[in-house]
């Protein structure tokens, strides 16, 4: 095993190194996911929004946009991107391609899995915000802080409705919010952003 590693050349070996832990990575993921334990999905880039009159209307366009928009750096966005392009980088050097075109050509089909996946994420979001639900029934709920929620910026909690069990944007005019934190919604805005208040 060690002579096959030390035989590989420098750019094959940062492929590697790159490729076999986001691939195991990819595998745990969904075999969570399988099993209904990986369903959320962390945005790593957070839209911080410091206008604090949640009912104005330059607010409610930016939560539209924020929505309306994909989500590209997102953990399995990320994690997409790194298996893809490693495993692409190995096979090219092991035809023999050069160190310039086996990277780029990896960087290409490593940003393709990442649309890829945002594109898939965005259509599975469509289909679990279509249907019945009513995002009305979630005033009053009680439910946690999955995603941090910093002054003024927007998170996520996950909560019960309709029998749904769901992870939604949120935001909390009073303060910041830390993951695990229990809150109660006291308003849905019209871009289905939940408005909670911690709990005492």
């Amino acid at each position: 095993m060690l002579d096959w590693w030390n035989g590989l050349s420098l750019i094959s070996q940062v492929f590697y190194v790159i490729a076999i832990p986001s691939t195991l990575i990819l595998l745990l993921q969904t075999i969570l996911l399988l099993f209904g334990l990986g369903g959320g999905d962390h945005d790593v880039d957070h839209d911080v929004d410091h206008d604090t009159d949640f009912d104005h209307d330059a607010d409610h366009d930016a939560g539209a946009a924020h929505e309306a928009g994909l989500r590209l750096i997102t953990v399995r966005g990320i994690i997409a991107f790194l298996a893809v392009c490693g495993w692409v980088g190995v096979a090219m050097t092991d035809l023999g391609v050069g160190a310039g075109v086996t990277t780029l050509v990896a960087l290409v089909a490593g940003l393709a899995a990442l649309i890829l996946v945002a594109v898939i994420l965005r259509f599975s979001m469509r289909l679990q915000q279509s249907g019945n639900l009513d995002m009305q029934n979630a005033v009053g709920l009680t439910g946690e802080v999955y995603v941090s929620i910093p002054e003024g910026g927007r998170g996520k909690v996950t909560l019960v409705i309709q029998e749904r069990f769901m992870e939604l944007d949120a935001r909390c005019p009073e303060r910041a919010l830390q993951d695990g934190e229990r809150v109660k919604v006291v308003a849905v805005t019209e871009s289905n952003t939940l408005i909670v208040s911690p709990l005492a």
